[in-house]
């Protein structure tokens, strides 16, 4: 594949094997099995899942959600209701099982009096990682939501959603599965107070690593999974060799003296999420050669700035200006998002716009 500008690819074998392990860890512990779509973004690779049998998603927004209701009808919104977006909500909803996340009274009351159909709610959960949810001690918040919903015509109470967050600061597989114990045993004091409701649980880190799942949990929603990254590599969530992406970026310049090389490939290309390895920031690992070969490792990104990126040379090799390398992104989900677009086996594939 030769391309002259910043391009990203995935490798399809790769994703699909990723796919049939976490399908195989849904199965095996009777849970449903809700992929989050944020990540590939695409309608092209949903017909993978549905293919493997998977029927209900998750997305990030409510336009998320209208761009696949095109070919999906079970689809849960996994982010706290935005009432300004109310009017919007109304349009895609009619004919379709959307599910939305609350996560305060005030929201569902004013949702109760703008909603034109009917809909069910999960209640988010706040385990820890404090960036949305009620916390599972906040009975009384909790309650007196479960209450209004009984009263609402419209309004459907379904259960409880969860997100382990924490496990991304994870440094190994064994920080990931303490992660899940101190997240699931607060779930479950949540699921003795309230029983017969659903729980729904999601996160990369804690579906690639935790083979074995308590009865009260219903459903995963891991999302990177399909192509992972280097952000799940380095905390054990994947191997090397799982990564299903690729940013192929051409060598502009080559800085011997600072054994150094340039490549167009910046921000606006990879976004500025990093990792620190060795008390440096890194933005990608940099191998040269056949594309997905992951034995050749050349060195990593330092820098990164608007379309510029500096690769730190770990070893001699032969390379010239006009070659190109190929980059391991450290989180998959912002290099898609930033790219608008994908190859695989050649093909262009778009994503949501």
């Amino acid at each position: 594949m030769n391309f002259s500008t910043p391009t990203l690819v995935i490798n399809k074998a790769i994703s699909l094997k990723n796919l049939d392990r976490m399908i195989d860890v849904a199965s095996t512990n009777n849970l449903v099995l809700r992929p989050h779509f944020k990540t590939h973004q695409s309608i092209e690779i949903g017909t993978w899942f549905k293919e493997k049998g998977v029927t209900s998603i998750t997305v990030s927004s409510i336009s998320m959600a209208k761009f696949f209701s095109s070919e999906w009808n079970d689809i849960t919104i996994a982010f706290p209701l935005n009432i300004l977006e109310i009017d919007k909500l109304n349009l895609m909803i009619r004919g379709n099982r959307v599910k939305l996340l609350i996560d305060s009274i005030s929201s569902l009351k004013i949702l109760d009096g703008k909603l034109e159909d009917s809909i069910e709610i999960y209640l988010k959960i706040d385990v820890g990682y404090n960036r949305a949810g009620l916390k599972v001690e906040e009975k009384h918040k909790i309650k007196s939501i479960i209450e209004f919903c009984k009263t609402s015509k419209k309004i459907s109470f379904l259960g409880f959603l969860a997100h382990f967050g924490d496990s991304y600061k994870s440094k190994n597989k064994m920080e990931i599965k303490n992660v899940f114990q101190k997240s699931i045993e607060k779930i479950k004091v949540l699921s003795d107070g309230f029983p017969n409701y659903r729980i729904s649980i999601g996160d990369t880190p804690t579906s690639s690593t935790i083979k074995k799942y308590p009865d009260f949990i219903n459903e995963i929603r891991p999302g990177n999974f399909i192509f992972y990254d280097l952000a799940q590599y380095k905390i054990g969530s994947c191997e090397i060799d799982d990564i299903a992406i690729r940013m192929i970026c051409p060598v502009v310049s080559i800085y011997e003296e600072r054994e150094e090389v340039l490549i167009y490939g910046g921000s606006v290309h990879f976004s500025k999420d990093r990792l620190r390895e060795n008390e440096s920031d890194i933005f990608g690992y940099v191998y040269y050669g056949e594309v997905w070969d992951v034995s050749n490792k050349i060195g990593y990104i330092k820098s990164l700035s608007q379309e510029h990126g500096i690769v730190k040379l770990e070893k001699k090799i032969d390379i010239k200006i006009g070659d190109q390398l190929n980059v391991i992104p450290v989180h998959s989900c912002l290099a898609v998002d930033k790219m608008g677009a994908f190859y695989e086996s050649g093909k262009r594939v778009e994503i949501m716009k």
